[in-house]
């Protein structure tokens, strides 16, 4: 048996071997066969490069393969030569080079802009098909055009209508055209009239407008007003319901008119570019027959030497003639003029003149002196100013601050010499605040206070007079603050403290409010949608009672607000609503003004 196993290992190992040799000689019969195609391949395509008589690039065989290859066979391979027609290559020589740079603020400082001098060099391989483009033009049609031989090129109409409570009604006519010489013209016509809770607590209001802007030539054009506004309102102050006098005698009526025209010069090669004159001419005719005419000139004149230096010369000629209810009349005039030099360096603009003023034959000189500075790196701008400001009362501007205002007994001339510090904050492009606070020394100061007399005040209700402050010394805080996003927000706020230091004549600054807010703002989410509201609050003012002793109002708060809906490109419906907090409210002492207000209606547009 032991035999038997020896022979049967030994027959095994030679079957091993003799295998393990035949496959070794296979290998080297597959590694030479594989060695001959090659190199039937090769010179295959070399023959044929001949035969085209083309010379490309021939890729080299894997580094991998020819390192086997060799270690088996002595067979040498020689590389082709390059190709030695150059290639097609287009080198840009760029300018740029993109980096990342640093933060552009940190803690509110500018950063440093790194400079970069190097350049890359750039090769781009274009195709030969991309070295030339065809252009085929397309072909042109001619069309007809038809010339409509009609001057009008725009005529746009609105009206508007609307009824509230308290039996308010609103009709409002708009029309605008603009003939072929782009002259444009615009009428206006309103009517609103309301009835109030009490008997007498109604008003009217009558008005009609018409502004144009006439083209002379290309570089001057002529702007105008003309107006007519009638207003009737009555004296329902104090006054009882059962009271059996005609309606006549608390009649508080007026009627206005007047017109302004200003010349606008666009030229900006003539030395005198910024010459635009403006004149203005209005009448009043007041309560008890009294009426104001005023005539008003302002020529502001500019030499433009440069883009950092001025000259300016303001000529300004206002004269007002005022006729009482007994027929004597009071004649005042000013005359202005205000020289100056203006020059803009180190980011800062300072300007230098002064005011020499004739007001009712006084001859005064007055400094004017103004500067504002950006300050460096920062959006922040400060100002400061030292000025006289010359106003000519009339029975206009002081009806339309209190409308109860009986016939004036006295008319005069006020001025406000002001020195002013003030700061400006450009947040961003959107955001803007600022602040200012002003020294003020008044004379002739208008002031408001009731008309104490019970029997007057029976018969004709409650009346208002108009009371001259000689002097009086005042600091004012005024701050605004301002946000608008693209056409569809805008936030305005506006704010006023005003604190009488001294007075000499009145015990009170009577009718004026110590502090004022108001804000508004105007929404239009949509093309089709507009909403808008506002704000408004003010601190009490001070009066006179029966007894001759001051008191002040209450504090007030009135919230409005109101939308706009654009159903189709000729209709629209609007809303309004006022005093929405629905608490009636005094400006002025015993005149209560009434609850909430909503008024609603529709805007129909046609255009021919």
């Amino acid at each position: 048996m032991n035999y038997f196993y020896k022979y049967c290992l030994l027959i095994l190992t030679f079957i091993l071997c003799t295998e393990g040799v035949d496959a070794q000689k296979k290998n080297v019969k597959k590694t030479k066969s594989s060695i001959t195609k090659i190199v039937q391949l090769k010179k295959k395509k070399t023959k044929k490069k001949k035969l085209v008589k083309k010379k490309y690039r021939l890729n080299n065989i894997d580094k991998i393969i020819f390192k086997d290859l060799t270690q088996q066979a002595n067979t040498t391979i020689q590389p082709n030569k390059l190709d030695t027609v150059p290639e097609k290559v287009v080198t840009i020589l760029s300018a740029f080079k993109p980096q990342l740079k640093n933060a552009a603020k940190i803690s509110f400082n500018t950063a440093t802009a790194q400079n970069d001098t190097t350049s890359l060099l750039l090769h781009y391989e274009i195709p030969n098909q991309n070295l030339s483009f065809l252009y085929q033009p397309v072909p042109l049609v001619p069309r007809t055009f038809k010339s409509y031989p009609t001057k009008v090129l725009r005529n746009l109409a609105t009206l508007k209508i609307g009824y509230g409570n308290y039996l308010h009604q609103l009709v409002d006519l708009n029309s605008t055209l603009i003939d072929n010489h782009s002259n444009t013209h615009t009428v206006d016509l309103k009517f609103e009239s309301s009835q109030g809770v009490l008997n007498l607590q109604r008003t009217k209001d009558v008005g009609i407008k018409y502004l144009s802007d006439l083209n002379i030539n290309n570089n001057n054009h002529i702007q105008s007003q003309l107006f007519y506004q009638n207003t009737q309102r009555y004296r329902y102050g104090l006054v009882e319901e059962t009271t059996t006098l005609p309606i006549s005698n608390f009649e508080q009526a007026f009627a206005h008119v007047g017109g302004a025209f200003k010349w606008v010069n666009t030229n900006d090669k003539n030395l005198f570019s910024l010459i635009s004159p403006i004149l203005k001419v209005e009448h009043l005719k007041g309560t008890e027959h009294a009426n104001n005419t005023w005539f008003e000139i302002y020529n502001p004149l500019s030499l433009k030497f440069d883009n950092n230096f001025k000259f300016n010369f303001d000529f300004f000629y206002n004269y007002n003639q005022y006729q009482l209810a007994s027929g004597n009349k009071i004649n005042n005039a000013i005359l202005k003029m205000d020289p100056s030099i203006e020059k803009i360096k180190w980011n800062t603009t300072i300007k230098i003149g002064v005011s020499p003023t004739i007001s009712n034959g006084i001859y005064t000189f007055t400094p004017a002196l103004f500067l504002n500075k950006k300050l460096k790196d920062t959006s922040i701008h400060v100002s400061a100013g030292w000025q006289t400001i010359f106003k000519n009362n009339n029975y206009t501007s002081l009806a339309l601050i209190n409308p109860w205002l009986t016939a004036p007994m006295d008319m005069k001339i006020s001025t406000q010499e002001k020195k002013n510090v003030g700061i400006e904050f450009n947040a961003s492009k959107n955001l803007q605040y600022g602040l200012g606070l002003s020294l003020n020394d008044y004379k002739n100061l208008p002031l408001f206070d009731r008309v104490i007399n019970t029997v007057q005040t029976s018969q004709s209700g409650l009346k208002y007079q108009s009371l001259f402050e000689y002097r009086a010394i005042t600091i004012e805080l005024e701050g605004s603050l301002r946000y608008q996003f693209s056409d569809k927000l805008l936030f305005k706020n506006n704010f006023k403290y005003i604190q009488f230091n001294s007075i000499q004549i009145n015990d009170k600054p009577w009718g004026v409010s110590p502090i004022e807010f108001n804000s508004t703002f105007n929404w239009s989410p949509n093309k089709k949608l507009s909403l808008d509201g506002g704000l408004d609050y003010w601190s009490g003012a001070s009066f006179s009672n029966d007894n001759h002793l001051p008191f002040e109002l209450s504090n007030t708060l009135v919230l409005n607000a109101g939308f706009s809906y654009q159903f189709t490109r000729l209709w629209k419906v609007w809303a309004k609503g006022e005093n929405l907090l629905d608490k009636p409210y005094q400006r002025w002492a015993d005149y209560p003004s009434l609850g909430i207000q909503l008024i609603a209606g529709v805007v129909y547009s046609f255009h021919k």
